[in-house]
């Protein structure tokens, strides 16, 4: 039981690129086959000289050391450079809401960076983190202030990141309606 437990436990851990997720390629010398590739809705790759192959049950680690020694097949021993970047959503309070690529080793404050961060009337205490029907709330605020729990800012491929307001926000909001409303009120019983 303790074996399977285990288990489990590693298999979360993997991560899987999904479609839209990119791989930039670098390899030395080799322009025409150096670049971004992106995964298809099939959950392929499709690389010049590699050709089309699913990558579905590969996990990040493992496809990275795919793609070099296929590449060193062609090539011999040559420097390949290769970069996982997760196609990150953001929605909400940020400044160009939209999607980014985000390299692996990025968190959510280059995610939030990226995004131009908060506007006026957000709020980096209440940030909802969806992925595969999965939801996370992080306090961005407090973990930066404490440098405690950083690894809750880790991203993962699919993840939709959404950047609540802040309640004073809206208040204010409301509070414009209710001066607006007792002008016409004041108005209404001067003209009476």
């Amino acid at each position: 039981m303790m074996a399977f437990v285990m288990l489990v436990l590693l298999v979360q851990r993997d991560i899987f690129l999904l479609p839209n997720d990119a791989v930039e390629v670098k390899i030395w010398r080799q322009e025409d086959v150096s670049g971004w590739y992106y995964v298809d809705a099939d959950t392929n790759l499709n690389i010049p000289l590699l050709g089309k192959f699913p990558i579905n049950n590969i996990p990040i680690d493992s496809l990275d050391r795919l793609l070099i020694n296929r590449f060193r097949n062609y090539y011999g021993d040559i420097l390949v450079n290769v970069n996982f970047y997760y196609r990150i959503n953001v929605f909400g309070e940020v400044k160009a809401p939209g999607f980014y690529y985000v390299r692996r080793e990025d968190n959510l404050a280059n995610l939030l960076a990226q995004a131009g961060g908060p506007t006026d009337r957000g709020s980096l205490g209440g940030i909802r983190i969806l992925n595969l029907g999965m939801s996370r709330t992080v306090n961005f605020e407090t973990i930066l202030k404490s440098g405690d729990n950083i690894d809750e800012l880790n991203l993962r491929p699919g993840d939709v990141v959404i950047v609540p307001r802040r309640f004073i926000a809206g208040l204010q909001e409301w509070s414009v309606l209710f001066t607006l409303g007792t002008l016409i009120l004041q108005i209404y019983s001067v003209a009476k």
